[in-house]
C-alpha cells in the first residue's frame, strides 16, 4: 500500500468527520455510551406490539376433520429475531441522528464567518445561510426549522353510521304493579263498602277516565304464540272395566215374572184346559175356538208392535238421536285421527325434531256396507265447501273398460265426526259415475249415473226427496256421465235462480242443466266435441304412417273443469290428449285447442296461487305444468311407467304436487327436485281410482276399487313459506333456467299471479306501518 496515495483520502475523511462529529469530553463520551447500552437492553414499543400480537395469535388453534380424524392446521411460528433487531437498531440510530443533527450543525456553523448572515432568505420558511445550504447539500445535513413551519390541523368530520344492524340487549326489568282489584261484594255504607267504592273509582280513572292517558309503548320482539286447547281437554276419556253387581232373589223373581207374563196367554189356557179322556167333543170344540181367538189377538199385537217400530225408525228425531250416539262412540275410537284431521297437532316451527320426509300417515278408512252384495269401486269424491267435515262419495264404475259392470250404485254422505257409518245413503239401480257439491248452495249435490241421467239432491235433511231429475227429451245422451261442474251466474238478472251446472258425457257431449220450479232439470246441449285433424298447438306427436279411420267421429270426454277467475270459461279433456277451451257464451265452438299428452288427459287443475298456471296428467306417464299463453310445458315430471290417474296442487304449499297411479302416490316438490318425487307411498292392496284433498289441504283422501276411502295425513312436510307465489315463481324460473327461449317467453308474460296480489301486499304494508306507528307514538 502506498502511503502517499492514502494521504488525500485520509485528509478528506478527516475533514468530513470534523464536520459531522463534534468534539466532546471523555466523560460525555462514556456517559453517552452507557446510555446507548441501557437503551439497547430495553424493549422498544414496536417490539412490545409485535410480541403482543404474536402471543395473541398463538392462542388460536386451527383444526379440520379429514376422514373422521382431526388434523392440526395451525401455521407454525417463523422466528424473525434478526429482522426485528436490524429494524430496531436502524430506528434507534435514525432517531439519535435526527435529534443531534441540529446541534451538530449549529456548532460547526458558529466557527465560520458571519458576513453572509444578512443573505438569509425566507423562502419556504428556511432561515439558513448560503454556506449552510452548500455544506448541507454536500454532507446531507440540511435541517429545517420546525418552529417556523405552519402545521395545518385537519378538521374532524363526523362519519355517518353505515352498519345494517344495531345490537340491542334486552334485560328483564322489575315488575311494576299499576293496579290490583279483587272482586268483593259488601254492604254499602260500611267501611268495607267505602273501600270498594274507592277501588271502583280508581279503576274507572285508570281505564276510562283521564288516568288512561299515560306514556306507554308496544314492542314486539317475536311472533306471538297462539295458545290452543286440544280436544282431549274438553272430552272425558271413557274407561272400560268389568264390574260385578249383586242381584238378590227379589230382582231375579221380578225378572222371571215379567218373562212369564209375556208368554202367550193361549198357551197357558191350553195347558189348564187340557181335556181328559172322559170329556166329550163339545168341550174340545170350545177349546179350539178359544185357541184360535188368542192366536188372532197375538198376531194383532205383533203387527201393532211392528208398525210402532217402523214409525220409530222413520222418525227424524230418532235418526238424529242415533246419529249423535254414533258420533259419540266414534269419537272414542278415532280420537287421534280426528285431531290430526282438524290440525290440532301441529309441529312447532322452532322444534328441533322437525324432519322433511314427505311421509303419509293413515288416519282412518271409510268402509261402506255393500248393497246387493256387490263390490263397487269409488268413482268420485267431493268435499262440502262450507263444512270441511262432510264429503260425498259415489260408488259404482270407475274404469269403463271393466269386464264386470255392477248392477247398482250408491251415494254415501260421510262425516268425519262418525267415520264408522255414513249419515246419508242413497241407492240406485245403476252405477253412479260422478258427483259434485255445489260451491254456491252447499246443501245441493249433483249426481251423474251410468245411463247418462243426472239428478240433484238436498242432503240437509233425512227425508228430503230428489229435487230435480233430467229428462230424455232435453238430455238425449245415453253415455255415462264422467264429470260435473257447477257454474256461477255471470249476470245479476237471475239472482233468485239456482246456479246451473255442466255435465260431460263419455260420448263427448256437454249438457248445461238449470233448476226450475218443476221436478225436472232444464237441459240443453252446450257443446259436442269433434276430432282434431292435423297438428294442434302443444307437444309434437308424430302422426301414424298408416292412415286410420276412427269408428266414432266424436272423441271421448274424460274430465271437465272451470276457470278460477273467468266464470264463463270451461275446459274439456279428451282421449286424444287435447284440452278444448270453451265458453258458455259460444255453443258448439272452441276457443283454443292445446295438445298436452300422447294419450288421454285425465285431470287438469289450476294452481291456487295463479289463475294462469295449471297442471295436467295423462296416460303417457307424465305430469306437465303449463302456463296460459305458452304452448310448451314448463316442467315435466316422470316417475313410474304407468298412467297417472289423478294429480293436483297442494293447497298449503305452492311448490308441492301430488300425483297418483293405480299402485302408489307420489309427492313432488319442484323447489327441491323435478327428477324424482320427494316421497313415494304404496297404498292398499286394491288399485287406486281417485284422490281428493281436504279443504284444509293437510289430508289426502284416496279411493280404490274395493270401495274403501283412505284418509292419509301429509306428515313431515316442510313449513309453508310466507310468500307462496314468490316461492313458486322462483322455483319455476330455476327449473327452466337452461332453456333460454322458454325463459324469455315466461319473462314476457310478467306477473302471472292473481290480479289483486300486489294490491293486497301494498295494503298489508300500509296497515303494518300504520299499526306500528300508532303503537310507538
Amino acid at each position: 500500500m502506498d502511503p502517499k496515495k492514502d494521504e488525500p483520502e485520509q485528509r478528506r475523511s478527516d475533514k468530513k468527520k470534523s464536520v459531522i462529529v463534534a468534539e466532546e469530553s471523555p466523560e460525555a463520551k462514556e456517559a453517552k455510551e452507557k446510555k446507548l447500552k441501557e437503551k439497547k437492553r430495553e424493549v422498544h414499543s414496536y417490539a412490545q406490539e409485535i410480541m403482543a400480537d404474536l402471543e395473541y395469535r398463538q392462542q388460536f388453534k386451527v383444526t379440520e376433520n379429514v376422514d373422521g380424524e382431526e388434523t392440526d392446521l395451525t401455521p407454525n411460528y417463523i422466528p424473525d429475531y434478526p429482522y426485528i433487531d436490524q429494524f430496531l437498531t436502524f430506528n434507534v440510530h435514525l432517531k439519535h441522528e435526527i435529534t443531534n443533527m441540529h446541534l451538530l450543525h449549529s456548532r460547526s456553523s458558529a466557527s465560520r464567518s458571519r458576513t453572509r448572515q444578512s443573505m438569509r432568505g425566507g423562502v419556504g420558511g428556511n432561515k439558513q445561510s448560503i454556506d449552510e445550504l452548500i455544506n448541507g447539500i454536500i454532507y446531507e445535513t440540511i435541517v429545517f426549522d420546525p418552529s417556523n413551519v405552519d402545521e395545518k390541523q385537519e378538521e374532524h368530520k363526523p362519519v355517518p353510521f353505515k352498519k345494517s344492524f344495531v345490537k340491542i340487549t334486552l334485560r328483564k326489568s322489575e315488575f311494576f304493579k299499576i293496579f290490583n282489584q279483587i272482586g268483593t261484594t259488601v254492604a254499602k255504607g260500611t267501611p268495607q263498602g267505602d273501600q270498594v267504592e274507592a277501588d271502583n273509582r280508581a279503576y274507572d280513572y285508570l281505564t276510562v277516565g283521564k288516568g288512561k292517558v299515560r306514556r306507554r309503548s308496544d314492542n314486539d320482539a317475536q311472533t306471538t304464540i297462539v295458545l290452543t286447547n286440544s280436544r282431549a281437554v274438553n272430552t272425558i276419556f271413557v274407561d272400560y272395566a268389568t264390574v260385578g253387581s249383586y242381584v238378590s232373589n227379589f230382582e231375579m223373581y221380578d225378572t222371571l215374572e215379567g218373562v212369564e207374563q209375556r208368554k202367550s196367554r193361549y198357551s197357558t189356557m191350553h195347558s189348564l184346559s187340557k181335556p181328559s179322556d172322559g170329556e166329550d167333543d163339545e168341550e174340545t170344540q170350545m177349546d179350539e175356538a178359544a185357541t184360535a181367538y188368542f192366536e188372532e189377538e197375538e198376531a194383532r199385537e205383533r203387527e201393532k208392535a211392528k208398525n210402532m217400530a217402523q214409525q220409530l225408525f222413520m222418525s227424524e228425531t230418532f235418526k238424529t238421536a242415533v246419529l249423535y250416539i254414533g258420533r259419540t262412540l266414534s269419537s272414542n275410537l278415532y280420537m287421534s285421527g280426528m285431531q290430526r284431521f282438524r290440525n290440532f297437532r301441529r309441529v312447532d316451527r322452532c322444534s328441533t325434531d322437525a324432519e322433511y320426509k314427505y311421509s303419509m300417515k293413515l288416519l282412518f278408512r271409510l268402509i261402506p256396507v255393500p248393497s246387493h252384495d256387490e263390490r263397487k269401486a269409488i268413482s268420485d269424491i267431493s268435499f262440502c265447501t262450507s263444512n270441511s267435515d262432510i264429503l260425498a262419495i259415489s260408488y259404482g264404475l270407475f274404469s269403463f273398460s271393466a269386464q264386470h259392470v255392477p248392477l247398482s250404485g250408491d251415494v254415501y254422505v260421510w262425516s268425519i265426526k262418525n267415520p264408522g257409518e255414513p249419515e246419508r245413503a242413497y241407492y240406485y239401480n245403476i252405477p253412479v259415475t260422478a258427483i259434485c257439491f255445489s260451491p254456491y248452495l252447499p246443501s245441493l249435490i249433483a249426481i251423474g249415473l251410468y245411463d247418462g241421467s243426472v239428478e240433484v239432491r238436498d242432503v240437509s235433511s233425512f227425508n228430503t226427496p230428489t229435487i230435480a231429475v233430467s229428462q230424455r227429451s232435453t238430455s238425449p245422451s245415453c253415455s255415462p256421465v264422467v264429470a260435473i261442474r257447477w257454474l256461477k251466474q255471470v249476470t245479476d238478472d237471475d239472482l233468485n235462480e239456482v246456479d246451473p251446472f255442466l255435465s260431460l258425457s263419455q260420448d263427448g257431449s256437454v249438457t248445461r242443466f238449470g233448476l226450475t220450479k218443476t221436478p225436472y232439470l232444464l237441459g240443453f246441449t252446450q257443446m259436442t266435441l269433434e276430432r282434431i285433424e292435423g297438428h294442434p298447438e302443444g307437444i309434437r306427436v308424430p302422426l301414424s304412417p298408416t292412415s286410420t279411420v276412427e269408428s266414432n267421429r266424436h272423441p271421448q270426454g274424460l274430465y271437465i273443469t272451470t276457470h278460477p277467475v273467468q266464470k264463463d270459461i270451461y275446459y274439456i279433456l279428451t282421449d286424444e290428449g287435447c284440452i278444448h277451451k270453451c265458453s258458455i257464451n259460444y255453443q258448439h265452438q272452441y276457443l283454443e285447442v292445446l295438445k298436452c299428452h300422447d294419450g288421454g288427459v285425465n285431470v287438469m287443475e289450476f294452481s291456487p296461487w295463479s289463475p294462469k298456471l295449471f297442471l295436467t296428467c295423462g296416460n303417457d306417464w307424465y305430469v306437465r305444468i303449463w302456463i296460459d299463453g305458452i304452448t310448451r310445458p314448463l316442467i315435466e315430471l316422470l316417475d313410474d311407467f304407468q298412467p297417472v290417474h289423478w294429480a293436483n296442487w297442494s293447497p298449503t304449499h305452492s311448490t308441492v304436487i301430488v300425483s297418483m297411479n293405480r299402485d302408489s302416490v307420489s309427492i313432488w316438490d319442484i323447489r327441491r327436485n323435478i327428477l324424482k318425487p320427494m316421497g313415494k307411498h304404496e297404498m292398499d292392496s286394491s288399485y287406486n281410482t281417485i284422490g281428493q284433498f281436504s279443504n284444509s289441504g293437510t289430508t289426502l283422501v284416496v279411493g280404490n276399487e274395493r270401495g274403501n276411502a283412505l284418509f292419509q295425513a301429509l306428515d313431515d312436510m316442510p313449513f309453508a313459506p310466507h310468500f307462496q307465489y314468490d316461492e313458486m315463481e322462483k322455483a319455476i324460473y330455476k327449473a327452466i333456467g337452461n332453456d333460454q327461449e322458454l325463459f324469455i317467453e315466461l319473462k314476457s308474460i310478467g306477473f302471472f299471479g292473481y290480479p289483486n296480489k300486489n294490491l293486497q301486499y301494498q295494503v298489508n304494508v300500509i296497515w303494518c306501518y300504520t299499526y306500528y306507528s300508532n303503537g310507538f307514538n
